[in-house]
């Protein structure tokens, strides 16, 4: 595993030791993961088949966004609140990472959390 991967494994380490936190992982433009697991504990909600089209539909959405930037400003994080989690996109580097969530989570106060881990 390449030295940037490394980091990004330990920084999607520590974010799933945070007890709201679900799943993290870092994506490559193609919808690849390229570190990240889930907690522990997590049962996952879709299979990995199913888990690369979120990945992927993840990746388009964040790149489309960036067509906005110069007007706008960068998009900090983006999140979607669903039933049973939810997930949260950040660009960071070249990369994407993207987070689930417990349902319940204050979304602004775990963007926060997950933007300082990164740091």
């Amino acid at each position: 595993m390449a030295s940037e991967n490394r980091d990004y494994q330990r920084k999607c380490d520590l974010l799933t030791k945070q007890t709201e936190i679900r799943f993290a992982g870092v994506l490559d433009f193609m919808g690849n993961l390229v570190a990240g697991s889930f907690r522990e504990d997590v049962t996952p909600l879709k299979n990995e088949e199913e888990r690369k089209k979120m990945f992927i539909e993840a990746v388009l959405r964040i790149r489309t966004r960036q067509e906005f930037d110069a007007n706008l400003g960068p998009v900090e994080y983006a999140a979607a609140r669903r039933t049973n989690v939810v997930t949260l996109t950040f660009f960071v580097d070249d990369k994407v990472l993207f987070v689930s969530a417990d349902p319940d989570v204050d979304i602004d106060i775990t963007a926060k959390k997950i933007l300082k881990l990164m740091k």
